[in-house]
Formats: structure tokens, C-alpha cells, sequence
């Protein structure tokens, strides 16, 4: 399905707009011009943005749902090096590089609408509004710190904190409880850098200590104080 103006959400009424780059821009004459120029496009939970390998064609942004990012091996494993939420952007990295191919694939988690301006526009954007250079540096500053502490998290911080983490970062806010909606155990093992045995016995342990429950595809979390103890409590 091509990317259409029709859909791109409006900035302006995003519920998301403050984790945005839009957000950073600050000129209301540089968030008009991001606007116009954004595309936008539907995508169902396991559908690819962009693949690992393919050419950049231009920089994302995630308006609804969510996104990971994993690397592939040559006998099929996947490794998820991080997930997007509303507001991140996606594929910039290798775009201002400009040394080849994207080193990862982006797929949709859940059902998610995401936004793209190709190469060009991009570029030219940037030189029309030098002052958007300095939101996208923020940006990267963004990713870079977010590298950094799941670096930190993996090297010295327990299976089971790092799981609650996870479970943290994912979950929405439903009533009765917050939710973490139709994430696979495998998906779970990998943001949070554990086996899926790893990652199931834990789960069975949240669930013994009525911390979450099962609930077909999802998991219903009881207690999120709790689970930022848990979390926490493992730093």
C-alpha cells in the first residue's frame, strides 16, 4: 500500500506531538512545512516498514503503535536492537550516514500508522530550515542515551529487572489494568536481551506473584507498582 497524504495524522491534534521531532522544531512556519510534507501509511502487526539491506529511502516517523527494529543472522535468528514508539523516528540514522544499506529491519509490532518523507524532501527541508538540524541532533543524542542504558541494562542488571523494564515500556493504560497487548514471548526475550526460557519462567513468576496475568494474547499487569519494584528493585 503506497504512503498517501490522506493518511498522515495531524500533528497538530496528536495525542504524541511532545515525544515527536515535530516538538522540536519550534518555528510554527517549520511545523507547517513537516506537515505538507509528510505521507503516511497503515500498517498491520508483522508488516515491514523498510528491510535490512534495502536501500534508504527516505526517514520515518512513528505516529501510532509500535516498531521494532531487529538485525537478522544467516540462519534466521533475530536480534531486536530497540522499539519505537509514537514520536520516534526510524531509518535517520542510516539515511544521514550515507554509507549503504539499512543494517536492520523495522516491523510492526502491533497495527500502527507511520509517516515517511523521502530522501530529497528530507534533505531539502533541512537546508530550508537550518535550525531543524539542531532537533534532529537532539535525536540522535535521544538514541544514543537510549543505546547506551540498554547496553548498561544488559551488562548489569538482573534477568528479572530487565524483563520488568520491558514489560514497563510496553504496556498501555486500559481499565481495570494496564495491558501489554499481543507481544510474542519471543519479542519480550529479545528487547529485554534474555532466552524465551529465560523470559517464560519469568513470566510464570510475575504471575505467581499476581503481578500480571495471562489473558489470551495479552498480559493483564495486576500490580504496576509492583512491577516497577520489581524492576527497581533489580537495578
Amino acid at each position: 500500500m503506497p504512503y498517501s497524504k490522506r493518511d498522515a495524522p495531524n500533528c497538530d491534534w496528536c495525542p504524541f506531538k511532545k515525544n515527536c521531532f515535530y516538538d522540536l522544531l519550534g518555528t510554527k512556519e517549520s511545523k507547517k512545512a513537516w506537515r505538507e510534507i509528510r505521507l503516511a501509511n497503515p500498517f498491520k502487526r508483522g508488516e515491514v516498514i523498510f528491510h535490512e539491506g534495502a536501500m534508504p529511502q527516505g526517514v520515518y516517523v512513528v505516529c501510532t503503535g509500535k516498531v521494532k527494529v531487529y538485525k537478522s543472522s544467516r540462519t534466521g535468528q533475530q536480534l531486536t536492537t530497540r522499539v519505537e514508539s509514537p514520536g520516534d523516528l526510524l531509518g535517520h540514522v542510516t539515511l544521514l550516514a550515507d554509507e549503504g544499506p539499512y543494517t536492520g529491519t523495522g516491523e510492526a509490532l502491533e497495527p500502527s500508522v507511520v509517516s515517511m518523507i523521502d530522501k530529497s524532501t528530507f534533505n531539502n527541508f533541512l537546508a530550508k530550515y537550518p535550525h531543524a538540524s539542531q532537533a534532529l541532533l537532539q535525536a540522535l543524542a535521544k538514541d544514543v542515551r537510549r543505546g547506551e542504558n540498554k547496553a548498561r541494562d544488559i551488562a548489569f542488571k538482573p534477568a528479572r529487572g530487565r524483563l520488568a523494564d520491558t514489560l514497563i515500556r510496553m504496556m498501555v493504560a486500559k481499565k481495570p489494568y494496564p495491558i501489554v497487548a499481543g507481544i510474542k514471548r519471543r519479542d519480550l526475550a529479545e528487547m529485554a536481551g534474555l532466552t524465551i526460557e529465560t523470559t517464560v519462567r519469568l513470566l510464570k513468576d510475575f504471575e505467581e506473584r499476581d503481578v500480571l496475568r495471562k489473558k489470551e494474547k495479552d498480559l493483564l499487569i495486576l500490580s504496576e507498582e509492583r512491577l516497577r519494584a520489581l524492576a527497581g528493585s533489580a537495578s
